[in-house]
């Protein structure tokens, strides 16, 4: 779950890191109420969204009288800023920057350990900052180590272990005239696989990576890993998209370069989802549920890598529940393979007889990419 920078903010402050004096405005609020709050004159005010790039998206405004932060916060509501709508509008006090410094902790996938990066070029540029500039440093988990000579950064390994996140970045850490250093903006993930241990979580209002309201289906999706039940594997991430081919994915990093190939395709996805560790057949026939329950579907990819772990049997019995209630007349392409798979793939087979179903099978010897061709022609002819 990525947090709104006021929520990350909340969290470093948590944590014993200093952030600007600010107060959040929703739609509607009493503006010239929130700006007397803080009182101080001049102020930033900034766009809450989900994704990045504010600054060079018109997303941050500085201002020094109420008409200016009036009208400032006015017409952030009326943006979307890469394709996403505004949340909320933090107002905060203006710093007096003497310098710009980058501080995150992520985890190194290579080494499988969190990663502190600090350097002390920050700001919206940071991405041009040179590689001998940006200093690196693997923590152990079992026995970190954590920097001593970085700002704030024992303070933001507490933040990171604590709250279970997969980011927390800073950037830019303001250094500022007098010394202090202030973090200015908040960056922060939280891994939603720790949601048990953490129930203050149920207090963030719902939110989706395309910076909305989840839909009904969205929420019926998250549901599906929630219970007594939640650890067993996972089938509940589910994002509602534009299009009208509906996707049922498997693989991590395989599935979103399956959504390229079914765009490349000439098709549209109907929604991002996947399962994953082996979940039972009952919630992946919930998933399935709520993917072929959107109105105007004119397809189905069942597509995903070679299984380890996952049973294909035990995951088509669930898929092969929803299609005998749908009985849908679209077609469909299925690629899958992996432990159990000749089983799985009979009983779909016999799915696919006493349902009329429109539908082609592949396994491992046919490419994933590959298949979303199969379903194009299928839909075409």
């Amino acid at each position: 779950m990525n947090l709104y920078e006021f929520e990350g903010k909340q969290l470093f402050i948590t944590h014993g890191i200093v952030t600007p004096c600010s107060v959040v405005v929703r739609r509607g609020d009493d503006v010239t109420t929130a700006y007397a709050s803080l009182g101080v004159v001049d102020v930033v005010v900034k766009a809450q969204v989900l994704s990045g790039k504010r600054g060079k998206n018109n997303g941050i405004r500085f201002c020094a009288t109420l008409e200016e932060v009036q009208s400032a916060v006015d017409d952030l509501f009326s943006l979307q800023i890469r394709d996403q709508y505004v949340a909320a509008v933090l107002i905060e006090e203006k710093l007096q920057i003497a310098r710009e410094h980058y501080l995150s902790i992520t985890y190194n996938t290579t080494t499988k350990q969190p990663m502190v990066v600090y350097s002390t070029k920050g700001g919206m540029d940071i991405e041009e900052v040179e590689e001998n500039e940006i200093r690196k440093t693997n923590i152990e988990i079992l026995n970190p180590s954590v920097p001593v000579d970085i700002p704030y950064v024992q303070e933001l390994w507490k933040c990171f272990f604590s709250e279970d996140a997969r980011v927390v970045e800073i950037n830019p850490l303001i250094q500022t005239a007098d010394g202090r250093f202030i973090a200015a903006d908040a960056k922060v993930a939280l891994d939603d696989d720790a949601f048990y241990r953490h129930p203050q979580w149920e207090q963030y209002e719902p939110r989706t990576m395309l910076g909305r309201l989840p839909t009904e289906r969205e929420i019926e999706a998250k549901k599906i890993d929630e219970g007594e039940a939640y650890y067993r594997g996972t089938a509940g991430k589910y994002i509602e998209l534009d299009g009208d081919i509906a996707m049922i994915l498997n693989g991590g990093g395989a599935s979103i370069a399956n959504m390229d190939a079914l765009i490349q395709a000439g098709l549209s996805p109907a929604n991002y989802t996947e399962y994953s560790g082996n979940p039972p057949r009952e919630k992946v026939y919930q998933l399935a549920k709520v993917v072929l329950s959107k109105p105007g579907i004119k397809g189905l990819w069942m597509c995903g890598n070679v299984a380890n772990f996952t049973n294909v049997k035990e995951t088509f019995l669930g898929i092969i529940d929803a299609l005998d209630e749908i009985k849908p007349t679209y077609p469909i392409v299925v690629r899958r393979d992996g432990p159990e798979s000749a089983e799985g793939f009979a009983l779909l087979e016999e799915c696919a007889q006493r349902n009329h179903l429109n539908i082609k099978m592949f396994k491992k010897d046919v490419g994933m990419s590959e298949t979303a061709g199969v379903l194009a022609q299928m839909i075409q002819s």
